[in-house]
């Protein structure tokens, strides 16, 4: 059994590294249920999506943009002209944008354009610009998109960095309990004391139930959810076309313009095949020559 001082001193150290685990373990299920305390139920299918929002599941911000320069050229507000594969010189007609989104695809295209005036396309478009960020949150607030939170929870809320900051304690502390099983071993071999090694296995088999736990109750979610599936194949029914919104504006929502003509000037660059094979070089053609003989000099 040991010296009483020996027990005395192992069970301090165990009960240490108990109230240790334990304070970042009532930490982290805490800050779990403040995580998810906000989170509502996802969007019903029925509840439609708007242009830019089916736009967006299907193709970010990019083809939001998109979406909103062919509502605009559609309507004659705006010129389109293509300049190389890959670039487009566009002028807005008429009294300028009438919503938010073509406010936004305009100001992209003349921060983008080069000193001609020229336009990359397609016009890329980062979820950095606070507008393409808004709708990309209402979605995954809507829990129609996951953003590497469980489904309905922003990364950068407030309590999912609450949330994130405990489960990084308490992953530490599960991470240097084996040194406190290693102390309380080589105190146990000096006082001839075993008794409170006992307590350990049970201890780490605690602590990492609880980081296991908390790991599958705050599993992310990364890109378009089951119930963002369900609106996007919504939309594909007749009944969600709306006067103001065609049946074109809708493809373009969900395929962008890869279907366009190259007549259109604002069609999507062609990628090259694959499978084609390299420009063979051409063959060098054989230099003619020239044989004049010896000349006749001193005969």
């Amino acid at each position: 059994m040991g010296t009483w001082w020996g027990n005395l001193l192992g069970a301090a150290l165990l009960l240490a590294a108990l109230m240790i685990v334990r304070t970042t373990a009532v930490a982290l299920r805490r800050a779990d249920r403040a995580m998810t305390a906000g989170i509502r139920p996802p969007r019903a299918p029925d509840e439609r999506l708007d242009l830019y929002e089916l736009a967006y599941l299907h193709g970010g911000g990019e083809r939001v943009v998109q979406v909103a320069l062919l509502r605009m050229y559609a309507n004659r507000r705006l010129e389109a002209r293509r300049v190389s594969e890959r670039s487009v010189a566009l002028r807005p007609l008429g009294r300028g944008p009438r919503d938010e989104w073509e406010k936004v695809a305009l100001d992209l295209a003349a921060r983008a354009a080069d000193e001609e005036g020229n336009v990359p396309w397609p016009l890329p478009a980062r979820d950095g610009e606070p507008a393409i960020r808004a709708l990309c949150d209402r979605l995954v607030l809507d829990g129609l998109l996951g953003d590497g939170r469980p489904a309905g929870v922003l990364r950068r809320s407030p309590a999912a960095r609450r949330r994130l900051r405990a489960r990084n304690r308490h992953d530490t502390v599960v991470r240097w309990l084996p040194a406190a099983v290693v102390a309380g071993l080589v105190l146990a071999v000096l006082t001839g004391s075993y008794l409170p090694l006992l307590g350990h296995p049970p201890l780490l088999w605690w602590a990492h139930r609880v980081k296991s736990r908390a790991e599958r109750a705050a599993a992310p979610v990364y890109g378009v959810t089951d119930a963002g599936q369900a609106a996007m194949a919504a939309a594909q029914r007749p009944e969600w076309i709306r006067k103001g919104e065609p049946a074109r504006l809708r493809n373009v929502a969900v395929d962008g313009t890869k279907n366009f003509s190259t007549r259109h000037p604002l069609h999507e660059p062609r990628e090259p095949r694959r499978n084609d094979p390299p420009p063979t070089p051409p063959e060098p053609r054989p230099q003619p020559v020239v044989y004049e003989g010896p000349g006749l000099g001193g005969l």
